[in-house]
C-alpha cells in the first residue's frame, strides 16, 4: 500500500507526514520547503496484534506498514509548470490512494497562497491541476493509440475519460467498470485513484467545514504525544475533530482500498500483513516471500479472536479452531496463517 499526500502550499502536508512516518521532513513557514519528495513508512496500528503480543511473549512484534511519499505543493497552474508540485507528480502516480490535505486554519505566521481560508476554493484548485495533468497525458496517448487500428477499446476508454475530466468531473462516474478504472491508474492517471480530503483545521473549534472530509488538526496532533489515549480521544472531540487522529487516516485508507489484515507467527516474531480482500491462501503466501509461495503445501488457519481465547496454537488446534486449507482458501480479517512449503 502506498499513500501520496498532495495539496496546496502551506496546508500542512510535511506536517501529516511526519506525523505518519515520524521521519523529520523539513517543515517551515514559506512555501515550496519540499523540494525533494518526501518518503517514508507508516505503521498501523494494531490492538489484535497487540493482544497476540501479550498472549505469546515473543521478542519481535511488526505492525503493518504503508509507504507515504510527500511532494512538493501545488500551485495554479502547475501542470504547466508554476511552482515546483508538478516536478513530482511522477513520484505519486503509482500510488493507491491519495491524501488532499486541505487549508482550514488561518494563521498569521504561516502565510496562504490565497491570503483567505476557502477550502472549496482550495480543493478545486488541486484537484483541476490533477485533472489538467492527466489530460496531457490522455491527448499523448491518443495521439499515438488512434494510429492503432487494433488499439480501438483502448481509444474509446481514453476518449471517454478525456471527455468526462474535461467537464471538470473530479472522480469516476459508476459507468466505469473496476477493469477500466484499473487501466486508467495504470497509465499514471490521477483523479480515478482513490481519495481522501484531509481539513487541516486550528487545535481549537472552528466553523470551517468541508464536505465529505476527513477532519484533523495537525497542530493538536503535534501536542499529544505525552497524553494517554482516552485523554488524546477526549482533547480531539473538544476540538471538533476526528477522535482517532492521524491514525485514523491511515486506517481510513486501509478500508477505501479493501485491505484486511492477516498475521504470522514465526520463531520469535509475530507480524500483521496487509492484503486485498478476497486474497487466497496462496497470495497471503506470495506476500510473505515467493519461495513460500513456490512451495505451498498447506496453510494451517485460526483467527486470531479463537487463537487468543483458546491461549495457544496448541490449544487452538486440540479445540477444532484451527483448520487445514489448501491455496485456494480465501482469506478472512485477522487470520492467523501457519503456511507449510516446501
Amino acid at each position: 500500500m502506498r499513500i501520496g499526500i498532495v495539496g496546496l502550499p502551506n496546508v500542512g502536508k510535511s506536517s501529516i507526514f511526519n506525523l505518519l512516518t515520524k521521519a523529520g521532513a523539513a517543515v517551515e513557514t514559506y512555501p515550496f520547503t519540499t523540494i525533494d519528495a518526501n518518503r517514508g513508512m507508516a505503521v498501523l496500528a494494531d490492538h489484535t496484534l497487540d493482544r497476540l503480543g501479550q498472549m505469546l511473549s515473543p521478542q519481535k512484534l511488526t505492525l503493518a506498514q504503508i509507504e507515504v511519499i510527500d511532494i512538493a505543493g501545488l500551485i495554479k497552474d502547475a501542470h504547466k509548470g508554476e511552482g515546483l508540485g508538478n516536478r513530482f507528480l511522477g513520484h505519486i502516480r503509482d500510488v493507491d490512494l491519495l491524501l488532499h490535505v486541505i487549508r482550514g486554519f488561518a494563521d498569521e505566521n504561516i502565510p496562504h497562497v490565497f491570503d483567505t481560508v476557502d477550502p472549496c476554493r482550495d480543493a478545486e484548485i488541486v484537484l483541476s491541476e490533477l485533472a489538467l495533468a492527466d489530460l496531457e497525458i490522455v491527448e499523448r496517448r491518443l495521439a499515438k493509440q488512434r494510429k492503432k487500428p487494433q488499439a480501438c477499446d483502448e481509444v474509446q476508454l481514453l476518449e471517454r475519460y478525456h471527455s468526462l475530466t474535461s467537464r471538470g468531473a473530479f472522480s469516476l462516474n459508476d459507468s466505469y467498470t473496476e477493469d477500466e478504472t484499473l487501466c486508467l491508474r495504470l497509465w499514471g492517471l490521477l483523479i480515478p485513484r482513490p481519495r481522501i480530503d484531509v481539513l487541516n483545521l486550528p487545535d481549537r473549534c472552528s466553523s470551517v467545514e468541508l464536505r465529505g472530509a476527513y477532519r484533523l488538526s495537525v497542530g493538536l496532533e503535534e501536542v499529544l504525544d505525552g497524553f494517554d489515549p482516552g485523554e488524546r480521544e477526549e482533547l480531539r472531540g473538544e476540538v471538533g475533530v476526528d477522535n482517532r487522529g492521524v491514525g485514523g487516516l491511515v486506517e481510513e485508507g486501509r478500508k477505501v482500498l479493501g485491505l484486511i489484515r492477516f498475521y504470522t507467527i514465526k520463531g520469535s516474531e509475530v507480524r500483521a500483513w496487509l492484503i486485498t480482500e478476497g486474497s487466497t491462501a496462496h497470495e497471503a503466501a506470495a506476500k510473505i516471500h515467493t519461495d513460500i509461495a513456490d512451495g505451498f503445501i498447506k496453510a494451517e488457519v485460526v483467527g486470531a479472536g479463537d487463537l487468543i481465547e483458546a491461549g495457544s496454537w496448541q490449544e487452538a488446534s486440540g479445540s477444532g479452531k484451527m483448520k487445514v486449507e489448501g491455496k485456494d482458501y480465501v482469506v478472512q480479517d485477522q487470520d492467523v496463517l501457519l503456511v507449510k512449503f516446501r
